[in-house]
């Protein structure tokens, strides 16, 4: 049996086999080098970082607002850490196979600053296999990447990259499905929706004045279009092989090297395959030879728009500790996000105080229920 490449060659198909899984399992422990997109949360950093996630909460955005704030100064939205480093690890696997985004658990020790560097450390945690209903035999691999400002841990992704035999027609993960056509009424109820977006700001929510089943205003996403796509690498470029074509022939002459500065985080083919893998995140012919519907976004800034979500219900006094996102579903071009959910707890957390725990998710406009998350918030007490 053959599957056709991105590049249009047939090539074999490839199972998952036992020492494909000794392998990977090899790694767990292993350090990666990873090459950061951002090393300083920097005025223009912290901006573009926004406005790819489609976030313009003035705490990240005006100076003017967040210098009366309790930080006295901008800050960065909690997910900046992705445009530090994208944390996606996919350590020792072999050509033939394809990774994916399941989900990320997220954990938030403090705000990044305006000016503050930051870099980021990444290695396996851990790896397990299972059954996909589709997919057959796969291979789960959780990377952890901290984040420091000096020696200060200022956050903890946990990210959860699926490894899978390349679709084939036989075995295809989603069928091909063409951009979502809206009426001009709907376009304007998704401006409309838009633009009515609530953002909690300097109207703090005190600890006793939050109640389970209390709802989560919704956020809305999209329709989502290659510009948008475009906005989000600005921000957040994901792996190092995001280059112009000059720098990218010299990065892989350093991944083929065995460079010491050469990236490790993913496999060897992932850089130096032409054209990039990761491509079908903008391109609809590659996205479909992965087994994807369409071009699609990325599990980081599903992520991004969860955490979102959260930030404008809890306000500038509260604290995001941690959230736990996972991907159902792939949102192609011309796919729309409602998010949105509930308080499903609240309780007395020796460390933070009062806390409420929000179970949120994302529903895109076929009725699919794309992403869920649970996030958990410190209160500020009256």
């Amino acid at each position: 049996m053959t599957t056709t490449a991105p590049t249009g060659k047939a090539v074999p198909s490839k199972q998952i086999s036992d020492e494909d899984v000794a392998y990977m399992k090899s790694f767990i422990g292993q350090s990666a080098v990873v090459v950061q997109w951002n090393e300083e949360a920097s005025a223009d950093t912290i901006r573009h970082y926004a406005w790819g996630i489609g976030d313009e909460n003035p705490l990240w955005l005006d100076e003017t607002y967040a210098r009366n704030t309790r930080f006295a100064t901008r800050v960065a939205p909690p997910t900046f850490l992705y445009s530090v480093c994208d944390a996606e690890l996919a350590m020792g696997m072999s050509e033939g196979l394809q990774a994916l985004h399941l989900g990320a658990d997220v954990e938030f020790h403090r705000p990044i600053r305006l000016g503050e560097r930051i870099r980021a450390r990444s290695f396996v945690e851990d790896v397990r296999e299972r059954e996909g209903r589709r997919s057959g035999r796969l291979v789960e691999q959780v990377g952890r990447t901290d984040y420091f400002v000096g020696e200060e841990l200022v956050g903890t992704v946990r990210n959860t990259i699926v490894c899978v035999a390349r679709s084939t027609e036989s075995t295809r993960m989603h069928e091909p499905r063409d951009p979502h056509l809206y009426t001009d009424e709907e376009m304007a109820e998704i401006r409309a929706e838009i633009l009515a977006e609530e953002v909690r700001g300097p109207r703090a929510r005190f600890a006793g004045t939050v109640h389970v089943g209390d709802v989560i205003p919704k956020v809305v996403k999209g329709p989502l279009d290659l510009i948008t796509m475009t906005a989000y690498y600005a921000g957040a470029i994901g792996t190092a092989g995001y280059r112009g074509v000059e720098t990218r022939v010299r990065q892989q002459e350093r991944v083929r090297n065995g460079h010491p500065l050469a990236p490790t985080n993913l496999g060897p083919e992932h850089f130096l395959s032409e054209p990039f893998p990761s491509l079908g995140h903008q391109d609809a012919a590659m996205a479909r030879a992965i087994g994807m519907p369409g071009a699609y976004d990325n599990g980081n800034q599903r992520v991004s728009w969860m955490t979102h979500c959260v930030t404008n219900w809890m306000g500038d006094d509260a604290d995001l500790l941690k959230i736990s996102v996972r991907i159902k579903q792939p949102g192609v071009f011309g796919d729309t996000q409602w998010i949105g959910g509930e308080v499903t707890r609240v309780s007395e957390d020796e460390t933070h105080g009062a806390c409420a725990e929000l179970t949120l998710k994302a529903v895109n406009q076929l009725g699919v229920e794309t992403t869920t998350a649970v996030a958990t918030v410190s209160l500020p007490e009256a």
